[in-house]
């Protein structure tokens, strides 16, 4: 039940958007999508698992359970985040304040994660011979869009990832000076070019979860599911886990400029942006 976590995973990537987000989400898109996760994220299970009745059957039950939780438990936990994420950056971010990004981040993904080891265990058990091939096939195709990036020179990759940050700030503090551009694109441009190590985990990661499936009548399922959708970074390889803590300390850096470069109406945008995002999850978990 690993990959449905994707969906659910749309509100900590939310509450620091500012800060850490790789990824842009309006609050209209947040309510749809969290309203609506138990059909994608069924949908997610089936394309990697080609679900029969009885599984999908189980699938649904289980999922009303753990979103229902989630939605009571965690939601007012995201919310506060917001509005704390709100106030640091009403007054200027400092080191602390990504580094406080980051501690809320992996606090609140762990809890997320670890909401659906037991459950997901329990489905991996369902799972039949037929249907490991079928994973297999499902993980590598959907790896296989990456490869596009990696076939592209280094400057080339750099230069379309630069794009993408500036149009991710773009969308939250508004409209972009030219100056402003060329210090974020020069920014950006340096951050370390990790897509080729990233591809290499993840090939490792599909390798474990499949070997997981595939013992899964055997061991602590729940305990090895739990490892692997909790402490995924931890447990890399560890030329990986160090790239990987350079490229968040250069993400920290990066965001420690825009925010300096940011304007007076610019800052204003991104609180009421955060404040938007706060009012939509507090929303949610009133549902």
């Amino acid at each position: 039940m690993a990959n449905r976590v994707k969906t659910s995973r749309i509100l900590i990537f939310v509450l620091t958007s500012v800060l850490l987000a790789p990824v842009i989400f309006t609050g209209c898109a947040t309510s749809l999508l969290y309203n609506h996760a138990d059909w994608l994220i069924t949908r997610q299970i089936d394309g990697y698992f080609d679900l029969n009745r009885s599984q999908r059957s189980f699938v649904t039950s289980r999922l009303n359970g753990i979103l229902d939780g989630h939605r009571r438990e965690a939601l007012p936990q995201y919310e506060t985040v917001l509005h704390e994420a709100a106030m640091r950056v009403q007054r200027g971010l400092t080191e602390a304040d990504v580094d406080w990004a980051a501690t809320e981040y992996d606090r609140l993904r762990a809890d997320l994660f670890g909401r659906f080891s037991t459950d997901g265990a329990d489905f991996i058990r369902l799972v039949n011979d037929r249907q490991i091939p079928y994973l297999k096939q499902s993980l590598q195709t959907r790896l296989s869009k990456e490869e596009g990036l990696l076939h592209d020179d280094r400057r080339t990759r750099l230069t379309k990832r630069t794009e993408r940050i500036l149009s991710l700030t773009r969308e939250w503090l508004g409209n972009l000076s030219p100056a402003q551009e060329q210090d974020i694109s020069r920014a950006a441009m340096n951050l370390p070019d990790i897509l080729p190590s990233w591809y290499t985990h993840q090939m490792e990661r599909n390798r474990q979860l499949v070997e997981l499936v595939e013992a899964r009548q055997q061991g602590d399922t729940p305990g090895r599911l739990k490892e692997w959708l909790v402490n995924q970074d931890k447990t890399a390889d560890p030329e990986f886990r160090d790239m990987l803590r350079q490229f968040k300390g250069r993400i920290g850096e990066l965001l420690l400029t825009i925010d300096r470069l940011a304007t007076p109406e610019q800052r204003r945008h991104v609180i009421a942006k955060l404040d938007d995002l706060a009012k939509t999850v507090h929303g949610l978990s009133h549902t």
